[in-house]
């Protein structure tokens, strides 16, 4: 059976294959299957696959009719019918075919076993040629062509935004400084920041924090550009894009001019706002966040921006405000960006994140579920944490209270059942007063001479 994590990543997969259709970027989806299934993709857990035009349209129609989860595998039993090539021994076997491009596959095959790369039966004649011939003899990671860079910009908000991360000052508490570090968003039509913050964290808490602040505030963006931090990088942050329906897409490594817009912004901060900005009057993270939000709605918002030919970010923005895809249920969107971690359900119903114990329904003891959580929200001892099983919320739990359950009645032996020693006979019987016939009966005599 599929783990959920590899189902995630097949359905995120699928997700960015169709994703440029739903952000309106494709103008005929015949012609868009056409060209994605001309070419091998590599899906995860299946390897190297070429997928037909119907087949990538299905996807399409999975997502419009039940959104992402729809774009998940079922769970099924893996029979072991498919052969799989991964990275590593792609890699190798089209070496190999470039060496010999005029050999024949069987003379292939035989050299790949010779040479030790692949062993008797590992795979077929026949997926080996299937894979040659999907791969046209070309390999799968050859580097693209330097490409001509130009300057551009998106027509409309919300189409595309860049996020990044800038490291900040030091925050002078008692006899420690504590880096700062803030993440940012920034569109790339109006070049207006839909929400920016200092955290003294750079982990994927923060991230998803600064992520639903600038959907609340903004709106829904089709497409966010970042770096490959590992952040950024995380499935978890990935699912929550996908799950609202962005696409998160990733610059390549050591280009930074592809961020160019957020970069540049950085700079505007360091020079417009942290060059003026008196530390010895910081003395906590609020205090800087209140001054960055200040400094950025009274002044960069609000000052003609040269590449929007003297109109601020703020007039174009809400020039445009009929095109925002707000959010219309914030409760909907907390469930959607919450944390997500496997947990094995205790056999007296409870189990712990981040050393808090909690607790749900005994019914659900021994059971491998999905716990999703607010982690800005742990400390609360009130407020519940979700329980999903196989995609789907099966209930809640609360974390224990230790003092209310020492005064708890458990459910044992009924309460008008009667307990009965009889000394002489060594026995212990319950009777039940409603079923006077019933005696449930244990004779240590009887066991003593079965002994003997």
């Amino acid at each position: 059976m599929l783990s959920e994590e590899v189902r995630n990543a097949i359905a995120l997969k699928r997700f960015s294959l169709i994703s440029p259709i739903l952000n309106g970027q494709v103008n005929n989806r015949k012609d868009y299957y056409a060209q994605i299934s001309s070419k091998p993709v590599e899906m995860p857990h299946y390897g190297i696959r070429k997928y037909s035009p119907k087949t990538i349209e299905s996807w399409y129609c999975d997502y419009m009719r039940g959104g992402l989860d729809a774009l998940k595998p079922g769970y099924r039993k893996d029979r072991g019918n498919c052969r799989k090539i991964d990275t590593e021994l792609a890699e190798k076997i089209l070496e190999t075919k470039r060496k010999y491009p005029k050999a024949p596959t069987t003379i292939i095959y035989d050299k790949l076993i010779k040479k030790g790369i692949l062993k008797e039966g590992q795979i077929s004649l026949t997926t080996l040629y299937r894979f040659l011939k999907f791969s046209n003899h070309e390999s799968i990671y050859e580097t693209e062509e330097k490409k001509e860079i130009k300057r551009f910009a998106h027509q409309y908000i919300n189409e595309l935004w860049y996020g990044d991360l800038m490291y900040g000052p030091y925050i002078q508490e008692g006899r420690k400084k504590r880096a700062t570090y803030l993440l940012a968003y920034i569109d790339d039509a109006s070049r207006l920041v839909p929400h920016g913050e200092f955290y003294y964290t750079q982990n994927l808490e923060s991230l998803r924090h600064s992520f639903k602040e600038a959907v609340l505030k903004r709106g829904i963006p089709s497409l966010l550009y970042t770096d490959n931090g590992k952040i950024y990088r995380s499935q978890q942050f990935e699912f929550m894009c996908a799950d609202v329906g962005c696409a998160l897409i990733h610059s390549k490594p050591f280009v930074a001019h592809s961020r160019g817009k957020i970069e540049r912004f950085f700079l505007t901060v360091r020079k417009r706002f942290l060059s003026q900005l008196n530390m010895n009057k910081i003395k906590s993270l609020e205090d800087l966040n209140f001054e960055f939000w200040k400094w950025l709605d009274e002044d960069y918002h609000k000052k003609p921006h040269s590449s929007l030919k003297g109109v601020t970010p703020l007039d174009f923005f809400m020039s445009q405000a009929s095109r925002i895809k707000q959010c219309t249920d914030p409760a909907q969107l907390e469930e959607k960006l919450l944390l997500r971690v496997k947990r094995k359900i205790n056999h007296d119903g409870t189990f712990s994140i981040n050393n808090i114990l909690y607790e749900t329904d005994i019914k659900f003891a021994g059971l491998r579920v999905e716990v999703r959580y607010d982690p800005q929200r742990l400390d609360i001892p009130f407020w519940p944490v979700f329980i999903y099983y196989e995609g789907k919320k099966i209930g809640e739990a609360l974390q224990v209270n230790f003092h209310d359950n020492a005064h708890m009645k458990r459910r044992g032996r009924p309460k008008n059942s009667e307990l009965i020693v009889d000394l002489q006979n060594n026995e212990v019987s319950v009777t039940h007063a409603d079923m006077p016939k019933s005696k449930q009966t244990i004779s240590f005599k009887t066991i003593m001479e079965g002994e003997k």
